[in-house]
């Protein structure tokens, strides 16, 4: 039976030892596993806090907190590479969804970006970050991919560029080759109507590589996902 992981930011998992007592205060989760789950005692969840997980047994719940005792720490499930999604702001649903396959996926960082013909101009970063956080949770990973806030297709660029990450587009005549494993890569994936002339010059000034995936032309959601599993895959 697949064990129910919760992901608590600011607690101090690293000091924990099995046998001590964890109180959850968070009421989101104290809700969802006492309302929704109906956890009683002697049931066991998992906490997580990008670092540290560890399997609790209940010990109470009431409306306000989740008593537990410290059983064993988990080795999570952990990113091998950072992998970074530059995305165009694309329809609400569409960036959700995105989002949520891509965490499920292995992803890193998620970078949101106006780029020359992007008709979107905002999130609702509250729930996409809830969306993302339940994506690592329900897929076992151990860390939660960073939202960053939304910025310009070249800033964005410019930013990983002087990381030395190295960036790619999509592009069905371009090159199928893609950066060893062990080194930060990022991929940009433009809006609906594609890349515009300012984003492709853009690119040629940073040297952006184009990759190709295939000789199909793909919908903006769907090129994330899979040029995120081609690099998930090296």
């Amino acid at each position: 039976m697949r064990l129910h992981r919760f992901y608590l930011q600011n607690e101090n998992f690293e000091t924990l030892h099995p046998g001590d007592s964890f109180e959850c205060l968070d009421p989101e989760i104290v809700k969802q596993v006492g309302l929704v789950l109906r956890a009683q005692p002697g049931d066991v969840v998992r906490f997580f806090n990008n670092s540290v997980e560890w399997e609790f047994e209940i010990k109470s719940v009431s409306k306000k907190e989740i008593v537990c005792a410290v059983k064993v720490q988990v080795v999570s499930l952990l990113q091998k590479r950072k992998v970074f999604l530059i995305q165009s702001l694309i329809k609400k649903d569409k960036f959700e969804w995105v989002a949520q396959k891509c965490t499920e996926l292995g992803i890193t960082d998620i970078i949101p970006v106006i780029s020359e013909r992007s008709e979107k101009r905002g999130l609702d970063e509250q729930r996409l970050k809830k969306i993302i956080i339940e994506a690592a949770e329900q897929s076992g990973w151990g860390r939660v991919p960073t939202l960053h806030v939304i910025t310009s297709l070249e800033v964005a660029v410019e930013t990983l560029t002087k990381e030395k990450v190295l960036i790619y587009t999509l592009d069905m005549a371009g090159k199928k080759q893609i950066g060893n494993s062990g080194e930060s890569v990022a991929m940009c994936i433009g809006p609906e109507g594609g890349w515009g002339d300012k984003d492709k010059n853009l690119f040629k000034k940073y040297s952006v590589d184009n990759i190709s995936i295939g000789d199909s032309v793909l919908r903006a959601e769907t090129a994330a996902i899979i040029g995120v599993y081609a690099f998930l895959s090296q």
